[in-house]
């Protein structure tokens, strides 16, 4: 296992700027590259949405004085979705959680940058869980929103599909890591 995390089999590529991983490498780097384009593309299209309604809604409010519960409910799911794929966003960056207190050097921040990401994957797993538990129960109860009348699924399904790609971002960072980890090793031994 550690063997074909060291050639890049699992983490194809390495490090940043080592060699090696070969066509699955490119194939990894082609896939990273789309999911950062459909998380990007649904993070700014989520926020114009809002906006947009948002701003429709005072822009009415204040000159015609009229204002629709419809738009303030599907400004208010797109705002859940929006948050959502802030986190994936945020996680993808590696800018979440950033700890250290005494593992500030050395060998002791590349195991605690490896434990921080096991430990946020565990919890990211249990909201897995509990997502795919939620949105049977929204499909199984016929939840139905109360203005628009959606079916709730339609906002429920973004817990499990953010969560999803936030454990996937977790297990790439914690190859990275791992990968440093064994690297510092190897230099340390030669």
């Amino acid at each position: 296992m550690l063997r074909s995390i060291r050639k890049g089999l699992i983490f194809p590529g390495g490090p940043l700027g080592s060699k090696g991983g070969g066509a699955m490498q490119v194939d990894f780097k082609r896939i990273m590259r789309w999911i950062h384009v459909i998380e990007d593309i649904g993070r700014i299209t989520s926020v114009i949405l809002m906006t947009g309604l948002v701003a429709l809604q005072v822009i009415f409010r204040i000159f015609f004085e009229w204002s629709s519960p419809a738009w303030e409910e599907a400004a208010r799911f797109i705002m859940i979705w929006s948050i959502f794929i802030g986190a994936i966003v945020t996680t993808r960056e590696n800018g979440h959680i950033k700890m250290g207190g005494v593992f500030n050097t050395g060998a002791g921040k590349k195991w605690f940058d490896v434990l921080e990401k096991c430990v946020c994957i565990g919890f990211m797993i249990i909201f897995v869980v509990w997502s795919w538990e939620f949105a049977a129960y929204s499909i199984d109860k016929s939840m139905q929103s109360i203005v628009l009348r959606l079916p709730l699924i339609v906002v429920h399904i973004c817990f499990l599909v953010c969560s999803l790609f936030i454990v996937f971002h977790f297990i790439v960072h914690l190859g990275k890591h791992v990968q440093d980890l064994i690297a510092f090793y190897r230099r340390d031994r030669a």
